[in-house]
């Protein structure tokens, strides 16, 4: 909707102009998608965002780097020391990252891309208090893990939800590895959830029946039945349902989880 009090739209405009610094402060780069999504513009147009991004390029708080796809060019925008100086806070027990484009790996970009997409799904359900596992505040706030998830966010129903991004399939020794560290996290307290996220509804029911034929799990030092019990912590859900569907009223969205029989269920 068009703000025609000036007072109004400059305050509006200096909002998002916080809110994409933020995102950034965070997530340190971003493609225009996921930008777009994070400071809350709707529908396909694109001027205004565009307009936001040339304004904190030109004012020294982003910077633009392109790379080279299939398709020719895609774009990124990363937050820069002067960005970051904006947000950064006594609280902070991490300086930020700001944006190296010549430490981009393209090997994990399109990851770090469908993450972030994960983040922002389960913020705009009431999550809060994301934060990215391959971050040194995680480490200091989760010490003593062997596997660090893809982030952790609290759902507003007050549950913790380890979040694991999931483009590809891992071998099943590994989700077996991964598997006993949630399970400690759990018992520990650390976290309630583990939500895996796929790209797809093929990859997610491969990841479902794949975790239903695993039989023995690690706990507690301890070989245990991977029962419906011990596998009510690990929900799955693709990036569509994450995105599309509605919050249930606990606070977080409906997931589902694998039976013995490879069926879901819903909690």
């Amino acid at each position: 909707m068009l703000v025609h009090n000036v007072a109004e739209r400059n305050e509006a405009a200096k909002r998002r102009m916080r809110t994409l610094l933020y995102f950034l402060k965070e997530e340190t780069f971003s493609d225009f998608r996921t930008l777009k999504r994070a400071v809350g513009y709707k529908g396909k147009h694109k001027h205004a965002m565009y307009n936001l991004l040339n304004k904190a390029v030109a004012m020294g708080l982003l910077n633009k780097h392109e790379y080279p796809v299939l398709t020719g060019k895609k774009s990124l925008w990363g937050i820069t020391m002067q960005g970051l100086a904006m947000v950064v806070s006594a609280d902070d027990k991490v300086f930020p990252a700001y944006f190296e484009p010549g430490k981009l790996k393209h090997s994990t970009l399109e990851h770090r891309l469908l993450n972030q997409r994960v983040r922002i799904a389960l913020e705009e359900k009431g999550g809060t208090g994301w934060l990215n596992g391959d971050r040194r505040e995680f480490m200091s706030r989760y010490p003593g893990f062997r596997h660090r998830p893809d982030g952790i966010i609290t759902l507003s129903s007050g549950a913790i939800v380890a979040v694991e991004t999931e483009r590809t399939m891992k071998t099943r020794a590994r989700y077996i590895s991964i598997i006993n560290s949630h399970l400690a996290a759990s018992d520990a307290g650390r976290w309630h959830y583990a939500m895996y996220v796929m790209p797809d509804d093929k990859t997610k029911e491969s990841l479902v029946r794949l975790f239903a034929s695993i039989r023995t799990v690690m706990r507690n030092s301890v070989p245990v039945s991977f029962d419906a019990k011990n596998r009510e912590m690990f929900l799955f859900r693709t990036l569509d349902e994450l995105e599309n569907s509605v919050s249930d009223k606990q606070g977080g969205p409906s997931s589902s989880v694998a039976d013995d029989d490879g069926r879901e269920r819903h909690v």
